[in-house]
């Protein structure tokens, strides 16, 4: 691998791993995007995601140690996933705590958020790719040869509403100043942020949120349906208009890849997919723009 590189640390929700499933089916990844999953239910998607990544010789971080969601409650688990870190593109990747235990292996990632507990220097060398979060007593404390920096973009809202406050957000736009500080890659939460939410909250509102390329940088423009509201398939009718319009006009700054194109598609055979395959190609065109400012 060479050149700098996206790490997406995703929660393993089941469009998170739809999109991931769809860019790799489709061969649209390289190795620039190595996505970290955190399981956060014991389901059958994310094996049937690791088989498919490994065939195609793509790596993928898997963290074995979750931080939230129920998937590390229970120690017998219908779909287990210890069998995938024979494969050689399954990397160990573990939230360090002060009392994790570990065997040293090749290819094990370690993500660091909390300054108040941080690794010897011995420690940290065990591991072959260190993940630090956006925290200077933690950035500025941690000495390693692969380092990711890991942030949260992500605008704090408590309802889809709360976008109304917020045209656009910058995304993945530190990648010159990470490169200066020796970084070799930018982590993030996609479209979801870092606050987990193991059961989310019924909304009546959906909301298109749209990749694009501005200053040198990935950039999302958040798209909102009439205050009046109506029905979810109203408003994606009129979240289409919204879309087509505002395409119009920066045509040059957006990449056509599938997903968009199939977002798309849904307009002109005036179908609503569902929220949930509104979020798959969403994550999955914003994934695509990253790769091809990479590239």
């Amino acid at each position: 691998m060479s050149g700098f590189q996206y790490w997406p640390l995703l929660r393993g929700r089941q469009f998170d791993l739809l999109a991931l499933q769809l860019l790799t089916q489709d061969n649209l990844l390289t190795n620039r995007i190595i996505p970290m999953i955190e399981p956060i239910r014991d389901a059958a998607g994310l094996p049937r995601l690791l088989k498919l990544r490994n065939q195609a010789g793509l790596p993928t971080v898997v963290i074995r140690n979750p931080s939230v969601g129920t998937y590390g409650l229970g120690t017998h688990k219908r779909y287990p996933l210890t069998p995938f870190f024979a494969d050689a593109n399954v990397w160990s990747g573990w939230w360090w705590r002060p009392d994790l235990q570990i065997l040293p292996a090749a290819r094990q990632v370690l993500l660091i958020d909390d300054f108040r507990h941080l690794p010897a220097p011995a420690i940290l060398m065990q591991f072959h790719t260190i993940v630090v979060q956006n925290d200077p007593r933690i950035t500025q404390a941690i000495d390693h040869p692969r380092r990711i920096f890991l942030h949260d973009p992500w605008p704090r809202v408590h309802r889809t509403r709360e976008f109304a406050q917020y045209a656009d957000t910058p995304l993945f736009t530190e990648r010159h100043w990470a490169m200066h500080h020796g970084f070799e890659g930018i982590s993030d939460y996609s479209l979801n942020g870092a606050p987990y939410f193991d059961k989310g909250w019924p909304q009546g509102t959906i909301a298109f949120h749209i990749a694009y390329l501005r200053d040198g940088g990935i950039w999302l423009h958040h798209f909102l349906p009439l205050p009046t509201g109506g029905t979810q398939a109203e408003q994606f009718q009129y979240l289409q208009g919204e879309l087509r319009r505002w395409l119009a006009s920066h045509r040059h700054s957006i990449l056509w890849d599938g997903p968009l194109k199939e977002l798309l598609h849904y307009g002109d055979i005036n179908h609503y997919p569902g929220l949930g395959v509104i979020k798959k190609l969403s994550v999955a065109h914003q994934i695509l723009s990253v790769q091809q400012l990479l590239s």
